[in-house]
């Protein structure tokens, strides 16, 4: 019998915004933004904005995010949680902050470029291919010298499949965090509360016994639909691998048949393929 989840699946696009993306919520990402900028940036308070960017490109489409917030100073932060892999997510992410940063623009000859910083947070539930890294930080620098040349621009990307600490070797307040929302779906009580005292607000945000009727609905269809896509992705898998696994079926075939027709012994070819002798004669 399958066991029933005590909390939300964070990486389903419901469940991640009932965690960060409502009044309830903010104090939790004000945590996790800080604790990502730990020493760069500290964040007081965040206003939500309209997730939907308006204007338009030149092929007609608009930018919509996860979420968009602004602190008291001005700097932007978008937060995207991206499940399904694509090729070109970093480019996406570039995308994203080059719009923000130039929607900042004031008509006239006065204005002398003077923009507020924007933030892009992406978390990614699959690997990229391009790092090895769990983290991945982007910024405008001096190419010799490593030295950061703006703050207008940053970016962040978290790729969670190469989070692999156990609980036990959590260090830092990531750590925590990056702990607690991959596993959060299995686990019974999360874990680090000693360490952090918002933890208990997060638990209490992430159990399911805790949402009401529309948000049990809303998460319910997200999580069908977040299942599907991992089933599709799943099977698509193992049907390149099987793909794979035949290649080189039929390559060892190919190359004990033409060992054959050369005349090599059976002991030299079941050596070299690991075939049996009966395979070796059927071919």
């Amino acid at each position: 019998m399958e066991r029933k989840s005590v909390f939300i699946n964070p990486f389903v696009d419901r469940g991640f915004k009932i965690l960060f993306g409502q009044k309830e919520s903010k104090d939790l990402l004000i945590e996790l933004l800080n604790d990502l900028l730990e020493g760069e940036r500290l964040i007081e308070d965040l206003t939500y904005m309209d997730k939907e960017n308006p204007k338009k490109t030149i092929d007609g489409r608009g930018v919509i995010f996860d979420l968009k917030c602004v602190d008291k100073d001005g700097a932007i932060f978008i937060i995207e949680l991206q499940n399904a892999a694509q090729p070109y997510f970093y480019e996406r992410g570039l995308y994203y902050l080059c719009r923000i940063v130039a929607d900042q623009g004031e008509p006239g000859s006065l204005w002398e470029y003077q923009m507020y910083p924007v933030y892009g947070i992406f978390i990614l539930n699959f690997r990229s291919g391009r790092t090895d890294k769990v983290r991945t930080d982007i910024i405008l620098a001096d190419r010799d010298t490593g030295k950061q040349m703006s703050n207008v621009f940053r970016e962040i990307f978290i790729e969670m499949p190469l989070f692999k600490k156990t609980e036990s070797e959590c260090e830092t307040p990531l750590d925590y965090w990056l702990y607690n929302l991959k596993h959060m779906e299995q686990l019974e009580t999360l874990s680090f509360k000693g360490q952090k005292e918002l933890f208990n607000r997060l638990e209490q945000l992430a159990k399911i016994a805790n949402m009401n009727k529309k948000e049990r609905e809303e998460y319910e269809e997200c999580l069908k639909v977040y299942r599907d896509n991992y089933s599709i992705a799943l099977y698509q898998k193992q049907q390149a691998e099987a793909r794979y696994q035949e290649g080189i079926t039929e390559g060892i075939l190919t190359t004990a048949r033409l060992m054959k027709q050369n005349g090599i012994s059976f002991e030299q070819i079941k050596l070299c393929t690991g075939l049996t002798e009966e395979e070796i004669s059927n071919l």
